[in-house]
């Protein structure tokens, strides 16, 4: 076999290192012939010298309607002036003379009220800035978003390294100094002076004359803030000026200044402003934490979700699909030609199960509740409470109120002061509230011991003022230290023991039951447990030896038992809850989930995409004979009781309550819980005024509500 010549080798590994060097070369160059064919289509710069960007249409966000159809929230249209990132000249001269044109025939046109200073952090007008009380006071927005920007723009690490200089620390120490007290190290003149000179506006022109005035200045700086505290960029676009007219948009485009755009928003807005506050919530842009769950969705990152209530709980069917829009420009920054890559969809129209004539009502009764006890009967801590009423054959939500409460239209504005509250007004205390239930906890006694058959409806037990079974701990029953002439029951009923709210009586009761049957019961009431309600809620606690022993770490005594049994001890449960108890009790043992959706309508077509069913979370069978048994308790409760019964004179139907005065420590809660008509209820009402001194006194606003359910029925 012949060998080829060392040198033929060599040849041959050249010329074939040759043809691949060439064959790869051809590929590329094919390659990038390919990408410049494709270019037109891809976006950005293309061949005949114009420039393709996209800009998100937003959808139209469905509406929000109550029970009848009245609208709540509903959308209205404003327009913007806004600044493009990607079309903005970026040389400082350029790019100041453009922002100013643009702000200066805001003024000419009258529109200066609309331009956005996004929590402009200075007092007074350049030269002579100095910080605001609110961006200096800790725990404020103002002062939390100057920090940031701060940060942002690099103060943060030139601050560091002046303290490092000044005072010889490490970089952790100077860290600690700058986070208790950012603002002594970047004054306001400081702050003042990097705006000057990161954007030259100390700039001249050739001639030595300054390009800019005091006052032009100051116009900048205003906008320059706002760009860096919005995260001015790409994917943001800054908004210069908000709600301006469309007079003032075909001013401004007559400018045809590079960069200078214009959008269409949707606000919403609260038809019954300042009522329902605490239930439909906010809408808002997306946090950055919470970026990746609605990326996950398909949202764009500018998108306005909901925050709060209803807005957020009902956010998958409130939103809709945005649109995506080509503009297509040409190397001037004009529009030469747009189209619709992808059409908006709207979102869907949610109606909820509130009546809003009987919201109203509720949050006025509460609020004269409140008042009433304050300043007429001075009860100088009586400051809050709640207010629920619900359907108790579905569980739909007719009215919840807490009070105090806020106006959203002004939330933003007035977000430090609600913050700072001692009153709390930005808690919804129908929902996160925990009180003890008092004496509304003894009708859910009374049907555990009939349905487990420990008592019947005429078994009689002894009051005499004491309950003496425990040597150990021998509670009075209330009688006994009221004014009454009387210091006892005696032998009652349970009927009886519901109408004159005998401690002893429930004392008893009790001790036969035990707590583990008594807490199973009060699960199947929905006490401690979740009510399914849809925009968020605190659960309370249900007393017992697991609770006792993982909050406390103690063991459960017997004695805890009896406190138990009259709404004391460890219980503490929410007015919602309280209303899904009673109603659970008064419709035969059937405990519906608690909700606020009625139905969803698409928009478009105006038919209904869902109707909410009632959610039956649980049920037990009180016997018909025990709940009318107990009915017939609360009936002479409301009507023996001269207070509650004048509050009730007003209701065209028969009522059935029940008190509750829960010890704090202080002036006692009280705790009013009722349904009518009493036989066969349609509605059930939870009371809670705080401090108010005793239980009666919450069934003031509870009657209200019911006169105002039944006033056009």
């Amino acid at each position: 076999m012949s060998r080829i010549p060392v040198h033929n080798k060599r040849v041959v590994r050249i010329w074939s290192l040759g043809v691949l060097f060439v064959a790869i070369c051809l590929f590329y160059v094919a390659r990038l012939g390919l990408l410049e064919l494709s270019s037109e289509n891809i976006g950005g710069h293309r061949q005949d010298g114009t420039t393709e960007r996209t800009v998100i249409v937003q959808a139209v966000r469905g509406q929000i309607y109550d029970r009848n159809g009245m609208p709540l929230v509903v959308n209205e249209y404003t327009y913007s002036l806004t600044v493009d990132y990607s079309v903005l000249p970026t040389e400082n001269a350029e790019r100041n003379a453009i922002l100013l044109r643009a702000l200066h025939k805001l003024e000419d046109c009258g529109e200066v009220a609309s331009f956005c200073t996004n929590r402009f952090p200075f007092d007074g007008y350049y030269p002579n800035y100095t910080y605001t009380a609110r961006a200096e006071t800790e725990d404020t927005a103002d002062h939390e978003q100057l920090v940031s920007v701060l940060e942002s723009n690099g103060q943060r690490k030139a601050a560091i390294l002046r303290i490092k200089n000044d005072k010889f620390m490490t970089t952790a120490q100077a860290n600690d100094a700058y986070d208790a007290s950012p603002l002594t190290y970047v004054s306001a003149e400081r702050l003042t002076r990097h705006y000057v000179t990161e954007y030259g506006l100390d700039e001249c022109d050739e001639a030595g004359t300054p390009l800019y005035s005091n006052a032009d200045i100051d116009r900048l700086i205003r906008i320059l803030w706002g760009m860096e505290a919005t995260g001015f960029s790409r994917a943001n676009d800054y908004v210069m000026a908000d709600g301006i007219t469309m007079e003032t948009i075909s001013h401004e485009k007559e400018l045809g200044l590079s960069g200078i755009g214009f959008a269409t928003s949707v606000k919403r807005v609260y038809v019954y402003d300042g009522y329902a506050s605490h239930l439909l919530g906010q809408t808002g842009p997306i946090y950055a934490e919470d970026w990746p769950y609605y990326k996950s969705l398909g949202y764009h990152m500018n998108a306005t979700v909901g925050k709060s209530g209803c807005e957020a709980a009902f956010e998958s069917y409130l939103h809709g699909q945005d649109g995506v829009k080509v503009i297509v420009e040409d190397a001037d920054g004009n529009i030469i030609r747009e189209y619709m890559k992808s059409e908006p969809v709207a979102g869907q129209d949610v109606y909820l199960t509130l009546d809003i004539d009987l919201q109203m009502a509720a949050e006025a009764a509460l609020e004269q509740n409140v008042l009433y006890l304050h300043d007429d009967l001075n009860r100088a801590d009586c400051k809050a409470g709640a207010i629920v009423a619900m359907d108790p054959r579905n569980g739909e939500i007719l009215a919840l109120a807490s009070y105090p409460t806020y106006n959203l239209s002004t939330y933003n504005r007035d977000y430090d002061n609600l913050a700072a509250s001692e009153a709390k007004p930005l808690i919804n205390r129908a929902l996160f509230g925990l009180y003890a239930p008092g004496s509304t906890f003894k009708p859910g006694m009374v049907a555990a011991a009939l349905t487990e058959d420990i008592l019947t409806a005429d078994t009689t037990l002894e009051c005499a003022g004491k309950y003496t079974y425990y040597k150990s701990y021998q509670p009075d029953c209330w009688i006994r230290n009221s004014s009454s002439a009387v210091k006892q029951h005696g032998f009652i009923n349970s009927a009886e023991a519901l109408r004159v709210s005998c401690n002893c009586y429930f004392y008893e009761t009790g001790r036969l039951l035990g707590i583990d049957r008594m807490n199973t019961y009060c699960r199947m009431y929905g006490l401690g447990l979740s009510t399914g309600i849809e925009v968020g809620e605190a659960t309370g606690s249900l007393a017992g030896p697991d609770y006792r022993e993982s909050v406390h770490g103690i063991a459960w005594e017997a004695t805890d038992t009896i406190a138990a049994a009259i709404g004391q001890s460890d219980n503490a449960f929410t007015p919602l809850q309280l209303g899904v108890y009673l109603s659970t009790l008064v419709n035969g043992g059937d405990r519906y989930g608690a909700h606020l959706l009625l139905r969803v309508r698409d928009f478009a077509t105006r038919t209904d995409t869902l109707v909410t069913q009632p959610t039956l979370l649980d049920s037990f069978n009180l016997a018909e004979e025990h709940r009318l048994n107990i009915i017939s308790g609360m009936e002479q409760m409301v009507a023996t009781s001269a207070q509650v019964s004048g509050y009730m004179s007003r209701v065209p139907v028969t009522v059935a309550g029940k008190t509750g005065t829960a010890q704090t420590g202080a002036t006692d809660n009280g705790l009013f819980v009722c349904c009518a008509p009493s036989r066969n209820p349609e509605i059930v009402v939870t009371s809670v005024i705080e401090r108010a001194g005793g239980g009666s006194y919450s069934a003031l606003s509870a009657g209200k509500v019911l006169e105002a359910y039944y006033k056009d029925r």
